[in-house]
């Protein structure tokens, strides 16, 4: 028995086992992926994300489960319907793909070392068992984070709007991850989820009393307060300059492009009026509170670094 564990433990931590666990945890991605297309789609039409089963748009047959094998059934079906020969949209496999890349990026961001720098082995894992359990934590309350976050984002996006079911998942189970699975202090996600939810307010109260229209939305209120909830003070301050620096990106590069954009004719037309032009916001925090989880430490250890002493 103690040496079926040691080969188990010793090939887990090998070179062939790190590819196995690799492909594994994409899988696992990609099908998540396939899970949050329907959400995607779904909870903007107030409709369920359990019944009635995947079924086609355009003609409503069911999709079978063999053509609903993530990025696999897309390509045999070449990205049409199997009935009626509908174009199935590129965002679909996309999602897929995002997903699955994200869970195992996280997966290396955790991982990486205990396979290819400490060289654990059967005979020293009690030794490392404390920080395997910690780093496994930390990878499952970041996956479950962008689980989340990819379907906030892309609704959003598509829909212009942030379905309270999503936010208030997020901010649920940021205090209930942080505190049972991270064993954080309760204060961590409750200053993370003030601060972000109280800044966005007040702006969208004062936004709104001087130009008497709406600035912010409710759903990125909550959006922020629950980004705090899981990423803590600091994260949420990160996650706000960041996505405004996105934001930013984004309305310039849509400006411009709405700018220029030609007619019919070929001609330069009348672009929109850029003061009037509304982009979501939610999109630009969920990448940057994503950009926090992989290089946010890193990019505060490097700002305190460059302050002078």
């Amino acid at each position: 028995m103690i040496l079926n564990q040691a080969n188990f433990v010793n090939f887990l931590f090998s070179f062939e086992g790190f590819v196995i666990v690799s492909i594994f945890i994409f899988l696992i991605g990609l099908s998540i992926g396939s899970f949050l297309n329907v959400v995607i789609y779904r909870l903007p039409n107030n409709l369920s994300v359990v019944f009635p089963p995947s079924a086609c748009p355009s003609c409503g047959k069911k999709i079978k489960f063999y053509d609903n094998i993530p990025i696999l059934s897309y390509i045999i079906l070449k990205g049409k319907c199997r009935y009626c020969g509908s174009k199935i949209s590129i965002i679909y496999p996309a999602i897929e793909i995002l997903t699955g890349l994200l869970l195992y990026s996280i997966f290396l961001k955790f991982f990486y070392k205990s396979f290819f720098y400490y060289s654990i082995n059967f005979y020293d894992v009690n030794y490392f068992k404390q920080y395997l359990s910690f780093i496994f934590n930390k990878w499952i309350t970041s996956a479950f984070f962008i689980f989340i976050i990819i379907p906030v984002a892309f609704i959003d996006l598509f829909h212009r709007i942030i379905p309270d079911s999503l936010n208030i998942l997020l901010i649920i189970s940021g205090f209930i991850l942080n505190i049972f699975l991270l064993h954080t202090s309760f204060l961590f996600p409750l200053y993370g989820f003030l601060a972000g939810g109280l800044f966005f307010f007040f702006i969208a109260f004062f936004y709104e009393f001087i130009k008497k229209r709406e600035g912010l939305g409710g759903g990125d209120i909550k959006l922020i307060a629950g980004i705090g909830a899981f990423l803590g003070l600091k994260g949420v301050i990160f996650t706000i300059f960041i996505g405004a620096v996105f934001a930013l990106l984004g309305f310039l590069t849509v400006s411009v492009f709405l700018k220029y954009k030609k007619d019919i004719n070929g001609k330069e037309s009348s672009y929109e009026s850029i003061s009037n032009f509304k982009i979501p916001f939610g999109p630009f925090l969920s990448l940057a509170s994503v950009f926090f989880i992989f290089y946010g430490n890193e990019l505060f250890k490097m700002y305190i670094g460059l302050l002078p002493h």
